[in-house]
């Protein structure tokens, strides 16, 4: 028989001893329907499900008294909705995902004892997810109000940039509003790095009218503690590097940069050696720049090739943080380096890695290399294995483009080249979704993505699935 983890042991105990629906007996004495014979797991059916289907356990000598009976898929109890002698049935759990299925029966072993008899079976349960777009938060089409609340009652207000943290918690900036929470199913209020004539909310000292050329990006420090906040702004106006703290909610700004760092456009910092790296326009060239937190100053790497000015540059780490992505917005392509997290350096360039460099010819095509073709790409996230997921907005779809360069559609109808999209807004299947301007995209520790999008004002959840077909 195989064993149980002390995990999955500790859950059973919890579930037939004191969770909700146990049997008002304490004392463990026997009920009519009680065999006295050792209960025999035998199988279960069927192998794979989705959430709310039904699997049978067979055997025998189960009795019939639900609530002496627990169920785990994946370590998460299953809500039991039969039990015979012979069959007892369970309803697969909302994202048990696939794992384990162990089972557990209190019985009376005399003397007022109580007696466990648990099973784990050897054939894993495959837990199935159809890949599917929905509306994660935001009231969608309904533009230029700002309102907190329920996720999917809340207003958003031109929402762009989209990160996520250790934690699963969501952080939306929106133009000349600031930086919202999205948690515990509520969006609040984290961080106003703006205003005018209010100093006590004006975080980072930025006024309202200044919000869309100034505040340009952000991104955590490896452990999650420190929100880094890249604004565009000269010296003489304040610093362009700040941050606020996980131990204070991040609700407060703090100064970091103390050098002359102005027209700063993008920022991404390493997973693992925590390198912060920042894509500024400077002398008619967009250019990468390392910075220091211990000096509080930037200087200019080497090992690759300024890009015009227009580039507006989203920089991108993978997770194992050997390979950085330049997403050039203003020119329609990405550009890889590799990077040793050791040395600290660029190195082996790939200037069209994904898209042709043209800031006029704007299209939808997927292909490998300079076959593919973007539409004004905005910000961009990596999965485990080295993928990047790009919000391509003026094609209103969300691009992959894999290590190895090739450029496919994810999600959305591609609608080439417009700056607003004027098909009906859809949720469903990926290739058959509406998206309208998609701008930021992060992913969640299941896997999920996000995606904020500023023409119909709401956040999209991507779900990709483990259907037979995607597997």
């Amino acid at each position: 028989m195989k064993f149980l983890t002390h995990f999955q042991y500790a859950a059973l105990l919890c579930c037939v001893l004191l969770g909700p629906g146990c049997s008002d007996d304490k004392t463990g004495g026997k009920t009519d329907s009680e065999p006295t014979q050792a209960p025999v797991f035998t199988a279960f059916s069927p192998e794979r499900g989705q959430a709310g289907d039904v699997i049978t356990i067979t055997g025998s000598y189960f009795g019939t008294d639900a609530s002496r009976i627990t169920v785990l898929i994946n370590s998460t109890p299953a809500k039991i909705t039969g039990v015979t002698d012979t069959a007892i049935s369970a309803v697969v759990p909302d994202e048990c995902g696939s794992g384990e299925i162990c089972i557990g029966l209190r019985r009376s072993s005399g003397g007022g004892n109580l007696q466990l008899y648990e099973k784990t079976f050897e054939t894993l349960f495959t837990y199935t997810v159809e890949s599917n777009v929905s509306t994660f938060a935001g009231r969608t089409g309904v533009t230029g109000q700002h309102y907190f609340g329920p996720l999917l009652t809340s207003c958003l207000y031109a929402p762009s940039l989209l990160i996520s943290d250790n934690e699963d918690n969501f952080y939306l900036a929106e133009w000349a509003r600031g930086i919202r929470l999205l948690s515990n199913g509520e969006t609040s209020w984290m961080l106003k790095m703006y205003g005018a004539g209010d100093p006590s909310n004006n975080q980072g000292n930025i006024a309202t009218s200044e919000w869309d050329y100034r505040f340009r990006c952000m991104a955590f420090s490896k452990d999650h503690s420190r929100l880094w906040i890249l604004v565009n702004r000269s010296q003489a106006d304040g610093p362009y590097l700040g941050y606020a703290l996980r131990s204070d909610g991040y609700t407060t700004w703090y100064s970091d940069s103390t050098d002359d760092r102005p027209d700063c456009e993008g920022l991404a910092v390493n997973p693992v050696d925590e390198r912060i790296v920042i894509c500024r326009n400077q002398d008619g060239s967009s250019r990468i720049y390392f910075y220091d937190p211990d000096t509080h100053t930037s200087s200019e790497a080497t090992g690759y090739t300024p890009i015009g000015v227009t580039a507006q540059s989203r920089p991108v780490f993978s997770k194992d943080g050997k390979r950085l992505y330049i997403i050039h917005k203003g020119w329609n392509f990405i550009s890889a380096y590799d990077y040793d997290p050791l040395s600290h350096q660029l190195t082996g360039e790939t200037p069209e890695f994904a898209g042709l460099k043209t800031d006029t010819a704007r299209d939808h095509a997927n292909g490998t290399g300079a076959e593919a073709r973007f539409a004004y790409p905005e910000w961009g996230c990596c999965d485990d294995a080295g993928n990047l997921y790009v919000a391509d907005s003026w094609n209103h779809c969300i691009r992959k483009v894999t290590p190895e360069g090739v450029v496919t559609t994810l999600a959305g109808i591609p609608t080439p080249n417009v700056e607003t999209n004027t098909d009906t807004f859809a949720n469903g299947k990926l290739a058959e979704s509406v998206f309208s301007r998609p701008m930021g995209i992060c992913m969640d520790s299941k896997g999920n993505f996000y995606v904020a999008e500023e023409g119909f004002a709401d956040i999209r959840k991507i779900t990709i699935g483990n259907e037979p077909e995607n597997e």
